[in-house]
């Protein structure tokens, strides 16, 4: 028989398309991932040789101060670790530059994001758990600026920075990527290489918008310092060329 594997933190876009998958997903109404007792009833219920760990507390920004970020992204995932063979998606913000970075380079984080990540993975894998690094995941229904690029564009024009390289990743392609339960630590991010202004180009051209993208180099005024290059090797997954026109196919 497969293995049974359980997703937690199911609400946001990665969740989705596990969800998508056919796995027993539960949102944060069915399992609050940070509460020891809904914990250990849904490993009673559903008894998973295996969890997904799909909840983040992905704004960059907002984990700089906000208290509940490390709880989030640390300490729930490191009891859930503790408990069953955890599978945990983390990030290539625990890197700083110049890549791209291999598994096994020195993590170098940032910012308090990164930092929080890079300690989970240490301790998922203590506990003998594994651990995915993705970057620019985007997909329909996702919050983040690839995610929203068609909206974005229709509603007026877009800053997007052109000097800073991307991978971006389709969540479809990571969350079946994570379904075969990849051991150890690993990278899964797309194959192919753009920038923020590339992607953004790309899209408006598509739409008939083109003048709407306004280039800039790369962030300024943002709280948390972000890398410069924070790209990933191996790159194992479908690249943006095969994916963008579903980003902007759907409702």
């Amino acid at each position: 028989m497969p293995p049974l594997i359980l997703v937690v933190g199911a609400s946001g876009l990665l969740g989705r398309h596990l969800a998508g998958l056919g796995l027993p997903a539960l949102d944060r109404a069915a399992c609050d991932v940070c509460s020891p007792a809904d914990r250990e009833r849904a490993l009673r219920r559903w008894r998973p040789d295996a969890v997904i760990y799909g909840a983040a507390w992905a704004s960059v920004d907002g984990c700089e101060h906000e208290p509940g970020a490390r709880e989030v992204n640390v300490e729930a995932p490191l009891a859930w670790a503790r408990a069953v063979p955890l599978w945990y998606p983390s990030t290539n913000y625990v890197f700083s530059g110049p890549g791209p970075h291999a598994p096994g380079d020195p993590a170098l984080p940032l910012m308090a994001y990164g930092v929080q990540k890079r300690e989970a993975e240490q301790g998922v894998l203590a506990a003998g758990g594994s651990v995915v690094r993705t970057g620019w995941v985007f997909g329909r229904g996702g919050r983040n600026f690839l995610s929203r690029l068609p909206a974005l564009l229709r509603a007026g024009p877009v800053q997007a920075w052109s000097e800073v390289p991307i991978q971006p990743t389709w969540a479809g392609d990571l969350a079946r990527y994570l379904a075969a339960l990849p051991p150890g630590l690993s990278h899964a991010v797309g194959s192919e290489e753009t920038t923020f202004a590339g992607a953004a180009r790309t899209v408006a051209a598509a739409l008939g918008l083109g003048e709407r993208v306004r280039e800039q180099p790369g962030p300024s005024g943002l709280l948390a310092e972000r890398p410069q290059d924070a790209r990933l090797a191996p790159a194992v997954l479908p690249g943006w060329s095969r994916r963008w026109r579903e980003l902007i196919a759907g409702p």
